[in-house]
């Protein structure tokens, strides 16, 4: 069992000090989502100055907290602001070649108060999001540690299926820039949310 002295952050409310992946039975799935840093729209979705120096600041968090274990996976999504993000990661953690697939970008998934999306898009959204639940929170014969980097939307819907609450949920939740979800994937097929929307590892004027 690893063990590790824990405080509380006054700002974010959650646990920080925390290892990684606590003790990791045979087959546990380990998978670290993070949202993507603050982009601009007209920069062709790139990250902002801020958004880059959020990306950096949690690849060095999660360097510090790796203690030197294997990734065994960075993936990302295809859209910009996450594959930019996913890069800056990458080269702080050390981590080999970034994967980017499709399912993990960003989506409408149910009707949302002055967005306009036609049902068939937000089915076509949903599909997406649920194709990304069936390929990373399913069982591993080994354990494995794999980050993440995709969109709020999709983060917050994908941790509505994990907890075992309607979808619809995901607009209720929120999701900051470069914050961190853990989530664990036992051989048994259980799914535990470990920690959500972490903010912790970045200054407060660089939570947005």
């Amino acid at each position: 069992m690893h063990t590790s002295t824990r405080r509380t952050s006054a700002r974010s409310g959650l646990l920080i000090g925390v290892p990684l992946t606590y003790s990791r039975s045979l087959g546990t799935r380990t998978l670290v989502l993070v949202r993507h840093g603050q982009y601009g729209l007209e920069d062709g979705g790139k990250l902002t100055r801020l958004g880059r120096e959020q990306a950096n600041l949690t690849g060095q968090w999660l360097r510090r907290h790796l203690d030197g274990q294997r990734v065994d996976a960075l993936w990302s999504s295809t859209l910009p602001r996450a594959r930019e993000t996913a890069d800056i990661i990458a080269r702080e953690t050390s981590s080999s070649k970034v994967r980017a697939i499709g399912v993990l970008r960003e989506g409408m998934y149910s009707k949302v108060k002055g967005y306009e999306i036609p049902p068939s898009e937000r089915q076509e959204d949903r599909e997406r999001a649920d194709a990304a639940y069936a390929r990373f929170f399913r069982t591993s014969r080994t354990d494995r540690l794999e980050i993440v980097v995709c969109h709020g939307n999709l983060i917050r819907y994908l941790v509505c299926r994990a907890i075992d609450v309607p979808v619809v949920r995901w607009t209720r939740m929120n999701s900051n820039h470069c914050s961190v979800t853990r989530i664990l994937v036992r051989v048994s097929g259980a799914v535990r949310v470990v920690s959500y929307n972490e903010t912790a590892h970045l200054p407060a004027k660089l939570v947005t």
